[in-house]
């Protein structure tokens, strides 16, 4: 079954569309998962993490917005195992890695860990149709007429909230003591 007969089958509460995206996405997904836990969880994590990256699917069925089902659960189980190393309190560098790194490259890769959580916080902070739109461009690469459709906007409305959403971000970034670009 095609993305867009399974959407489809999503969107009217058919479990057989459900059925059909595990069948066709459960590796990719759980090569996500894998690569974010990166050996960090047990085989039993992983299947669980699996799992609830397809609940969210069908819990969500009725809003789904996009026709690229596979960025979609990409971006779903990467979030679900970056929750899960959040919350066990895993660690993200390795100790060997830590033992190789000098100080001024320890320094920057904190700096630039301290960036990513000001950004993370920064879109996090933006207006939901704002947040939707930046998430929607930047991190499941929609284009902006795909945008505008999706969410019945013009174009041109798409691409000033997203001109006003990196303003916003470069300046929560400047306040944070992180210049643009970092």
């Amino acid at each position: 079954m095609e993305d867009r007969q399974i959407l489809s089958g999503l969107r009217s509460g058919d479990i057989g569309a459900l059925s059909a995206a595990i069948e066709n996405y459960t590796g990719y997904v759980s090569a996500v998962i894998a690569n974010q836990l990166r050996r960090r969880g047990s085989r039993e994590d992983l299947e669980e993490l699996t799992a609830n990256a397809f609940v969210a699917l069908w819990e969500s069925r009725e809003s789904l917005r996009t026709e690229r089902l596979r960025g979609w659960l990409g971006a779903v189980a990467r979030n679900q195992a970056r929750s899960f190393l959040r919350k066990n309190r895993l660690l993200t560098v390795s100790p060997e890695d830590v033992l190789l790194v000098s100080a001024d490259v320890a320094e920057k890769l904190l700096e630039k860990e301290e960036a990513r959580r000001l950004l993370r916080a920064a879109v996090e902070a933006l207006e939901p149709p704002d947040r939707e739109i930046f998430l929607r461009f930047y991190y499941y690469d929609q284009t902006v007429p795909e945008i505008a459709r999706d969410m019945r906007l013009k174009r041109e409305a798409v691409k000033s909230r997203l001109r006003r959403g990196r303003d916003k971000l470069r300046q929560r970034l400047e306040e944070g003591g992180f210049p643009y670009g970092v």
